[in-house]
């Protein structure tokens, strides 16, 4: 491994390096193609672009991405945003809830590729670094139809940025935790103005052996006659939650002026993690194996190029992801697989894109894409009968988008998608959008100051095709399956405020949604899981964000982010029985209410940082039945602390972090009998040197 890694990095030294500037502005402007978009500044009250008119969106900052490296972008969503994360533990499955949807909901892109399981339709979140992620935005409900459809809950839209600034360097993070945790983090990059590469390299394994109170399970203790004297909940350790994940990535990136901008990023990943028991299983872990490897590689690559009224763009990725899991039993000597599944995914991807501006208050846009996904799933114990399927299935996606300015302070957006999945061609799906500027003043001087009051509103009919484990899965997929179909409407205020010593942007928003043909995998009369389109849900509510900053005397600095969700998520369907206990119920797993709050006291090269998140109860029954203890699971508040101090030496920048995660040591649990971790410590060392280019420190 050591000689694989030296090779790697001297291959990453000798590679032609990319340009430091190309995306600067692309990242701001969030076209079709991810490149900039400078048509779209039109000089008007408060700068308001035309591709954000009425859109619904959270972005997450970069230095919040990058503050604890050794975080998931699971620990990243949960901390900053609306979204519920269904966690299993630390590197163990976590997906993504969008307003009290389902995961196969909220569809993911990296680099503008859409990276959802096509056998699944999720994305676990445990699995991407947010060391490799520089841009994260929240599309919400109909804002999501502006990147993808198929997101009947929101998109979330990650990507990688070039290096900025010129010169190498060279950035070293060395992680020592708890239940014998170790990461480790370096990044190579190299930029002059034209070229500009970056390496990035993620390894972490754990033992993940936390202690926790069993409460599922209960121990007598008797006295010599047998009675019953006490009773008390054991201690036991977290069983088989182990892990060993390593991630590589590659970008390169070029300015070749009149030719165009070129990008690179490739990301290997491969990870071997135990599957941590249960609460509530009583079998001895040295006599059984359950684990999950898994491989994946993505690749994008683009180009484009703008001109005074039009850009153009293409884009081409591939995906190969293969999975296996095993569950065995070793008795005297001989082991036996229980199950040992396996599977195989490859995704192809295709984007075509142009922005024309032929008014300076009208902005066109056209989008085509084409993925072309194949699945091979088998399970090979025997037990099971064997292969599953062996499909392929392309999909074709098309989007037409005019936004348009009649007015300074008024912009309205509309959105046509296309979709087609093999021979099944989804209907039309329409968006609205809409924005008035209430409020806007600017005033320049010594300490400018600016105020915005802006009203957004939207409206969206969208459609998610089935999965392919939805349709071919065997035993139990149901070819006959519906498309989901999504009605969601929203509006809401955003202030910006600009002071001395102070900035604040605010958002409240209210959404209403209707679902139908959801759907819901339930047992059927053969004995096995089969889905079908039984549900009708509707899910309302709020949501709410703050970001402030502030500036005192003597240096010190205080930075502020705060969330709160309001969802009620309902099931509306009779159609299993009339009686049905399930009916106007809240969805299972969905909290009502979700909060957190992050903040930065900085001083010089001292910072303190706090995380808060709270998530109310959770029903784990259809029925909300709390009759029985497993009916819910309790709301909990958890907090995290860390303490940094970095020193910087000539052109060296050093700097030790200490992390409390969970300081309260509360006990909780986010899915039923898994229980997490309690109290528990990080150490984090930095080391990153840089030389700049000679003609740049002339």
């Amino acid at each position: 491994m050591k000689r694989t890694l030296l090779l790697l990095l001297l291959w990453a030294e000798l590679l032609p390096c990319s340009l430091s500037g190309f995306y600067r502005t692309a990242c701001h402007a969030q076209t079709s193609e991810q490149w900039s978009l400078r048509l779209d500044e039109v000089g008007i009250l408060a700068q308001r672009r035309l591709k954000d008119a009425g859109v619904q969106q959270t972005s997450i900052d970069t230095a919040i991405l990058h503050q604890n490296v050794s975080l998931s972008m699971s620990d990243i969503l949960t901390q900053h945003s609306t979204l519920f994360i269904k966690s299993y533990g630390r590197a163990t499955e976590s997906t993504a809830e969008f307003r009290g949807t389902s995961p196969a909901h909220t569809q993911v892109l990296w680099n503008g590729m859409k990276i959802n399981s096509p056998m699944l339709g999720t994305v676990d979140f445990s699995t991407i670094p947010s060391y490799f992620v520089d841009q994260a935005n929240l599309l919400h409900g109909a804002s999501s139809l502006t990147l993808t459809g198929g997101g009947l809950g929101g998109a979330v839209d990650l990507s990688t940025l070039p290096v900025q600034g010129q010169g190498t360097t060279l950035q070293y993070i060395q992680g020592i935790g708890s239940f014998d945790t170790y990461d480790q983090f370096l990044r190579l990059s190299y930029g002059n103005g034209r070229w500009s590469t970056s390496t990035r390299l993620v390894y972490a394994r754990s033992d993940n052996d936390f202690p926790y109170t069993n409460y599922d399970k209960k121990v007598d203790v008797r006295d010599d006659e047998g009675h019953i004297v006490r009773s008390y909940h054991p201690r036991e350790r977290n069983r088989s939650g182990y892990f060993d994940d390593f991630h590589l990535l590659q970008e390169l990136y070029c300015n070749a002026r009149d030719k165009g901008r070129f990008s690179l990023a490739a990301w290997y990943s491969h990870s071997l993690r135990g599957l941590p028991f249960l609460s509530v299983d009583y079998k001895d872990n040295s006599s059984f194996s359950n684990e999950q490897g898994q491989d994946v590689a993505r690749v994008v690559a683009g180009w484009s190029k703008a001109a005074t009224v039009w850009n153009i763009g293409l884009r081409a990725g591939y995906v190969r992801q293969q999975t296996a899991y095993d569950y065995s039993t070793t008795y005297e000597s001989v082991s036996t697989d229980i199950t040992h599944a396996m599977s195989l995914s490859q995704q192809g991807f295709l984007r075509a894109g142009a922005d024309w501006m032929p008014l300076r208050a009208l902005l066109l846009t056209a989008v085509s894409e084409v993925y072309y996904n194949h699945v091979y799933s088998v399970d090979k114990s025997p037990f099971h009968i064997g292969e599953n399927y062996r499909l392929g299935r392309p999909e074709y996606h098309l989007s037409l988008s005019a936004k348009w300015r009649p007015r300074q302070r008024m912009t309205m957006s509309a959105v046509l998608r296309g979709e087609c999945y093999g021979d099944d061609l989804v209907p039309p799906i329409p968006a609205l959008f809409a924005e008035y500027v209430l409020v806007s003043r600017q005033h320049e001087g010594l300490v400018p100051s600016a105020e915005t009051l802006v009203v957004k509103a939207s409206a969206a009919r969208n459609y998610r095709y089935p999965s392919m484990d939805d349709l071919y899965f065997k035993p139990g997929g149901n070819p006959d399956l519906r498309p989901e179909k999504g009605l969601t409407a929203d509006g809401g205020l955003e202030l910006s405020l600009l002071r001395k010593g102070v900035s604040l942007k605010a958002n409240l928003s209210a959404f209403d949604s209707h679902i139908t043909d959801w759907i819901l995998w339930t047992p059927n009369a053969k004995g096995y899981w089969q889905p079908s389109n039984l549900k009708r849900v509707h899910s309302y509510g709020t949501e709410m964000s703050v970001t402030a900053g502030f500036s005192f005397r003597h240096d010190w600095h205080l930075d502020l982010t705060g969330n709160y969700a309001y969802t009620p998520s309902l099931n509306m369907s009779r159609e299993v029985e009339a009686d049905d206990a399930s009916y106007g119920k809240q969805l299972v797993y969905v909290p009502r209410h979700s909060a957190n709050l992050s903040g930065q006291l900085s001083w010089r090269s001292w910072a303190l940082s706090c995380q808060w998140m709270h998530y109310s109860e959770r029903f784990t029954t259809t029925s909300n039945e709390t009759a029985y203890i497993t009916g819910r699971l309790k709301p909990f508040y958890m907090s995290n602390l860390s303490l940094e101090k970095s020193w910087q030496w000539r052109q060296v920048h050093t700097s030790l972090k200490g992390v409390v995660n969970n300081v309260l040591d509360t006990e909780y649990v986010t899915v039923l009998s898994r229980p997490m971790a309690g109290r528990n410590f990080e150490l984090f060392l930095e080391i990153k040197p840089q030389w700049p280019l000679k003609s740049a420190s002339k």
